[in-house]
């Protein structure tokens, strides 16, 4: 009668010391993404967006983009707007690019503007950064952005 309850309670102790002496992995695993960002990239690049900014100081349009790793072309920048960046890097075959920006804040898509690399030499590994004003010191969380590379 013994043996009757003490090989169940047996069988929880070793069960217990088991799963108390057993190592548990945990591996965490990040996923990234851009939400909401559609890429339209053609021409040799790759694109990648920075996001949005203030403008710390008014600036003018950049009056003749002309391709050179490191440096940046923008819109006309005003100082408090939010400002949109996005970086292209060149690949094989790359030519000289038009970069456009549109934002859904939740009326449909508007232009933040386009533009266009007029000069230079591209060479692959190569990398621009173009800046694009949105126009407004506050906005709504925009729905949606295009960054078309051409």
């Amino acid at each position: 009668m013994r043996l009757k309850y003490l090989l169940p309670l047996l069988a929880i102790v070793v069960f217990s010391v088991v799963s108390y002496a057993a190592s548990v992995t945990v591996t965490t695993t990040t996923y990234q993404s851009v939400n909401g960002v559609y890429f339209n990239v053609t021409g040799g690049f790759t694109a990648a967006s920075n996001g949005f900014s203030v403008v710390q100081a008014t600036g003018a349009a950049t009056a003749s983009c002309a391709w050179a790793t490191g440096t940046s072309c923008q819109t006309a920048l005003t100082a408090g707007h939010w400002y949109y960046s996005v970086t292209i890097t060149a690949a094989a075959g790359a030519t000289l690019p038009t970069v456009a920006v549109s934002w859904n804040t939740g009326t449909g898509y508007a232009s933040l503007g386009s533009i266009a690399v007029a000069s230079g030499t591209i060479t692959t590994g190569n990398t621009m950064t173009f800046l694009f004003d949105t126009g407004v010191a506050t906005f709504t969380a925009p729905t949606g952005i295009t960054i078309t590379v051409s």
